[in-house]
């Protein structure tokens, strides 16, 4: 509880100096332009400037890096102005621009947590002159004031109480990496040892995204982003392979051999260099260790100089051991492209070009397939688009039809009701209703006694519009209602004369906002992320099955390759983004007392193997190799097969929502594939050196067991059990 107390205060301080930075240099800006100009279009433009720029939008990153960003974007912001100004002439053109306005600044959003975050603001720029008085003739005013407003909240930004720097997702890959190293060095030790296998899970978790704060989430559609988050899953399936190994000793297998020795500790030393590359300005690091060691180990295990035979137990570790060094190896690549150190030509190996499609490519042509990919009503941030540009434009169509004053408050309460899903937004609806009639209230008291006393409103300002963002972030979305309704009444009474009717309007049109925000949420995909993530993943599992199974009957039996490993790389783009909107929502407990009976985290790792193995398989063995050992090509496509067969019906379950566990027994079909697979390699290494390609058999059906282990435990309800291990989490999911 301590360190919870420790969080919310961190939380509520940062507020608190937020909210003061944004009432500071709003308020100079109005009184400036009001009472030093005798302007009262620039103070208006002033105020909703720095409110829109501060007070609306959360932009992610260092001081610097948000004032560059507000700097960046007022051009925009002078565009959006300049457009609502032009169609506030006719209501239906206003409310035509809304909804291309709202789609557009909604979806942009798919580009990365500075996008998410200016876009109320940037919606705010177009909403503000969009409404009567039309009145071209005040346009520069208009964006004079704007940028006054802007401008003094980017200097604000970095001088005026400027925000703490937010944590690195480099450190937590750093930390990770070094607890893998300390763990791969005492496994390949003589003799070897388990050191503090409690710090695993810890290390593997702190990586997902849900632990991680929203404004240090690698999730933006740069290269750096994407590097960052591909090598954290391959760290974590790294972690979780160790995991194996551990569990091998710990059950009285024998001692890794002197070449899977190798193979570890050359794993423990690339991950120690992208630990201090990534935190300590260290060289980047280079694939030398992982490629001689893997170099070694495969000459090895076709004419292995150890003596006495392969157990299946020994072949076994060994294939994991060359997972790890694969996985280390696509660890060291993903760290030089965060680093931003080159690729060389011996570098573009086939599986970094699979894995790493994106090294190399400019930042302007990764945000052009991102946008690309989402334009499809399977997407979560297409579907947050469509519900939030319907919502704001029947709002702007019916004030406009019903002349109701100061029209601009029911979109204000339209984007700050606006949920991903229906439930959420009923949820956020009460409150803000409840603040604004008690706001209201308070205001018409105050218009109806001081109705002619100016400096009543001028004193009142800074305090209502201080608390209005403290107290929101602080104490709930209903005082911070109730707080803005008097910052409104006391900003708007200081330009033009107000009575108690200012407060009604207030109301009238909160209620209208809200009401029709609420409606559009109800009937356009009510269900949100949750609903959503449920058919993305499934399609992840149909996908990558079916990926599964087209690379088994190519390496087995020649069949020719299809497009089903691009087609669930497509699917797994479209669940990670569902994935993130679904940490975002706010989740009623089970009966059992947990969120959820699946784990998503687990289903997005088991789509990441599946296009990464897949891939190197495709790339290292070639069509038809396998075939020539019929046994071990018959074990891997029942694998295969099986592994379908199985997943089909969990995908019908995420899809009705009405999961159940697996078998108590592991899926059907008889022993593991990698066990048959492997007694027929070492029937087949006996007395002779085989083809090295055999080998891949090993490989293949270490992936299928892993696959198979990975979905019974994300199917499995975690408070059903206990604690239901993944394989691939790195502790209880």
């Amino acid at each position: 509880m301590g360190v919870l107390r420790g969080t919310e205060w961190r939380r509520a301080r940062d507020a608190v100096r937020r909210s003061a930075r944004v009432t500071v240099v709003a308020c100079a800006g109005f009184y400036a332009a009001r009472y030093g100009l005798g302007d009262r279009t620039v103070a208006i433009y002033a105020l909703f400037g720095a409110v829109a720029a501060g007070g609306l939008s959360s932009v992610p990153g260092t001081p610097r890096q948000r004032a560059r960003t507000l700097l960046a974007v007022l051009p925009l912001a002078m565009v959006l102005v300049t457009l609502g100004t032009w169609l506030a002439a006719y209501g239906w053109a206003a409310a035509l621009g809304m909804l291309v306005v709202g789609f557009l600044v909604t979806y942009s959003g798919v580009g990365g947590p500075k996008l998410v975050g200016l876009a109320n603001g940037l919606q705010l720029f177009y909403i503000l002159p969009c409404f009567p008085p039309y009145a071209p003739s005040t346009l520069g005013l208009r964006l004079a004031g704007l940028a006054a407003g802007v401008l003094l909240m980017a200097a604000a930004e970095m001088w005026l109480w400027p925000a703490p720097c937010p944590g690195r997702y480099e450190d937590r890959l750093a930390r990770a990496g070094r607890v893998a190293a300390h763990a791969l060095r005492g496994l390949a030790g003589d003799p070897p040892r388990i050191p503090d296998p409690e710090s695993w899970p810890e290390a593997s978790q702190a990586l997902r995204m849900s632990r991680v704060p929203p404004d240090e989430r690698p999730v933006s559609a740069s290269a750096r982003d994407r590097a960052l988050s591909e090598g954290a899953g391959h760290l974590r399936h790294l972690l979780a392979q160790t995991r194996q190994l551990a569990e091998s000793l710990e059950k009285g297998a024998a001692p890794p051999g002197p070449a899977a020795q190798g193979l570890l500790r050359a794993s423990a030393a690339a991950c120690e260099d992208v630990a201090r590359a990534l935190t300590c300005n260290a060289p980047p690091p280079t694939r030398s260790w992982c490629r001689a060691a893997l170099r070694a180990f495969e000459s090895n295990r076709v004419r292995p100089r150890e003596a006495g035979p392969y157990s299946v137990t020994t072949v076994r570790d060994g294939a994991i051991a060359l997972d790890i060094t694969h996985t280390a190896d696509l660890v060291v690549v993903a760290a030089r492209i965060v680093l931003g150190a080159p690729l060389r030509a011996g570098t573009a190996s086939p599986e970094v070009r699979g894995a790493f499609w994106y090294a190399g490519r400019p930042t302007a042509e990764l945000y052009f397939w991102r946008v690309l990919a989402h334009l499809t009503p399977r997407s979560v941030y297409f579907q947050n688009a469509v519900r939030t540009a319907l919502a704001l434009s029947a709002v702007r169509l019916v004030v406009g039809e019903l002349s109701l004053a100061h029209g601009f408050w029911a979109l204000l309460t339209t984007l700050t009701v606006m949920r991903t899903s229906a439930a959420d937004t009923r949820t956020a609806l009460r409150p803000a209703l409840r603040g604004t009639l008690a706001g209201a209230v308070v205001a018409a008291l105050i218009l109806h006694f001081a109705m002619d006393a100016p400096a009543v409103y001028a004193v009142m300002l800074p305090p209502c519009m201080f608390l209005a963002f403290a107290a929101g972030s602080v104490l709930g979305p209903g005082w911070g209602q109730a707080f803005f309704t008097l910052t409104v009444a006391a900003a708007f009474s200081q330009v033009a004369r107000s009575g108690p009717e200012l407060a009604a309007a207030r109301v009238l049109d909160v209620l209208a906002g809200a009401l029709i925000g609420a409606l559009v949420g109800l009937l356009a995909w009510p269900h949100g992320g949750t609903g959503e993530l449920r058919r993305a993943c499934a399609r992840v599992l149909d996908q990558g099955t079916r990926a599964v199974t087209d690379v088994t009957d190519t390496l087995t039996a020649g069949a020719p390759t299809t497009d089903a490993l691009p087609r669930a790389r497509l699917a797994q783009l479209i669940a990670e983004a569902s994935y993130a909107e679904f940490a975002m929502e706010r989740h009623a407990p089970r009966r059992d007392g947990t969120a959820s009976d699946t784990d998503f985290q687990v289903i997005m790792l088991v789509g990441n193997r599946v296009i990464t193995m897949g891939q190197v398989l495709l790339d290292n063995c070639p069509p038809g190799a396998l075939s020539a050992w019929p046994r071990s090509a018959a074990h891997l496509r029942d694998a295969a097969h099986r592994l379908r067969l199985s997943t089909l019906r969990f995908s019908h379950e995420l899809c009705s929502g009405r999961g159940r566990p697996p078998p108590a027994d592991g899926p059907a079909g008889g022993e593991p594939a990698d066990s048959t697979v492997i007694r027929d390699v070492c029937a087949a290494s006996a007395g002779r050196a085989p083809d090295p390609l055999l080998y891949y058999a090993v490989d293949a059906a270490i992936w299928l067991a892993s696959l198979q282990r990975a979905i019974g435990a994300a199917r499995t309800p975690r408070g059903a059990t206990g604690t239901t291990t993944s394989p691939w989490s790195g502790g209880p999911p």
